[in-house]
């Protein structure tokens, strides 16, 4: 059976891993019960290999590295977060640790080749170094590319994750073909320029995913209203135009607060805002799920509906039942005109212009009645 100390260096390369996948994590339970879990699985993890060192013909050489991923239990148990996130995160943890390991093997071999104390000497001065950079520059930036990964498919996940698991594989494996012969500079060469590739693609995609998050706010931007947050015009425009394009039978309702002159006259303009904003939050609690609301500009709204808007939705948005008696000033109702369109269409300017003219119809009905 072989002496512990040849298992130090992976025992170093376990707690930094464990340490890192505690800061990139939210924990279910208190730091001590998650400290005493990981402790527990990593000695029992580490009595079994020790063990079993004879028959698996183990040297502290790396071979280890890969039952790094048995730690997806304990994580998985003691995190938050997701295990394809676990995964990843261990992929690109042990990516760095095993990185340092082979190197130091590599360095060791040519300095006093077959001394654990050497090797255990060089991946602290590795550690040292590489450390503070590591948690300074490449993990955050990790960190904001598993939480921004939404910006993109799903299907690109799963490829983050086959890359994560490739280069830690790669990396592995190159080690492993590595110390089965006298350790050299040209294969420290070659694994720095390996770590050194795949950091760089990390760099490449925090930045594609910071363009892709300021592209996402740009295109929010252009097509949103900056005071309630619904669609703007243009936003109401591409969604009229694609389901034209689709030739779906839609309703559109154009909506025009009745009295808002009046509201900003007598209560000022910072209360005419919270009144547009309150209708924009209501109209779209009410049309959830079967509509979609968008300002078209001052007091007038526009809703699309697949197919024809219930009466009772109609009825609901004119009178507002959910609005709210502290508010300012009561609701005035609103003024609409509902137009049912079944293909072949006209265009979109036209069909915004017939429920225009149906909206005030009805707003002139009004003001003959009253």
């Amino acid at each position: 059976m072989m002496p512990p100390i040849i298992f130090l260096p992976i025992v170093e390369l376990a707690a930094i891993n464990l340490f890192t996948a505690d800061r990139c994590c939210s924990r279910k339970y208190s730091g001590k019960r998650t400290f005493l879990t990981l402790f527990l699985f990593s000695a029992a993890l580490f009595l079994l290999f020790w063990a079993l060192s004879p028959a698996l013909s183990l040297r502290g050489d790396g071979k280890l590295s890969a039952a790094g991923f048995l730690y997806l239990i304990p994580l998985g148990y003691l995190y938050k977060e997701k295990r394809t996130f676990l995964f990843i995160l261990i992929c690109n943890c042990w990516v760095y640790t095993l990185g340092i390991l082979a190197l130091s093997l590599q360095i060791t071999g040519v300095i006093l080749p077959d001394s654990t104390a050497c090797l255990l000497a060089v991946e602290n001065l590795l550690f040292l170094l590489t450390i503070s950079p590591f948690y300074r520059w490449i993990l955050p930036k990790y960190r904001f590319i598993l939480g921004n990964f939404q910006y993109f498919e799903k299907k690109w996940y799963r490829y983050l994750t086959l890359n994560n698991c490739l280069n830690f594989l790669a990396l592995l494996i190159l080690n492993l073909v590595f110390v089965s012969s006298p350790a050299s500079p040209a294969k420290i060469t070659v694994l720095l320029l390996l770590l050194a590739s795949t950091y760089a693609s990390y760099f490449i995609l925090y930045k594609i995913i910071q363009d892709a998050i300021k592209m996402n706010q740009l295109e929010y931007t252009v097509f949103h209203d900056t005071l309630t947050g619904l669609g703007n015009r243009a936003g109401l425009w591409n969604h009229l135009d694609d389901m034209i394009s689709e030739n779906q039978t839609f309703s559109v309702l154009f909506m025009d607060l009745d009295h808002f002159k009046q509201i900003n006259d007598r209560h000022g303009h910072m209360a005419g805002d919270q009144y547009l904003k309150q209708f924009a939050e209501i109209s779209s609690a009410i049309l959830q799920g079967a509509g979609r609301v968008y300002r078209f500009g001052g007091d007038e709204f526009v809703a699309l509906c697949p197919g024809i808007i219930p009466e009772e939705l109609h009825r609901q948005l004119r009178e507002c039942p959910q609005w709210d008696p502290k508010a300012p000033c009561p609701f005035n109702h609103v003024s609409t005109g509902i137009l049912v369109c079944q293909p072949p269409h006209v265009d979109a300017e036209e069909i915004l212009q017939q429920v225009d003219r149906l909206m005030y119809q009805q707003k002139s009905n009004k003001s003959f009645s009253a």
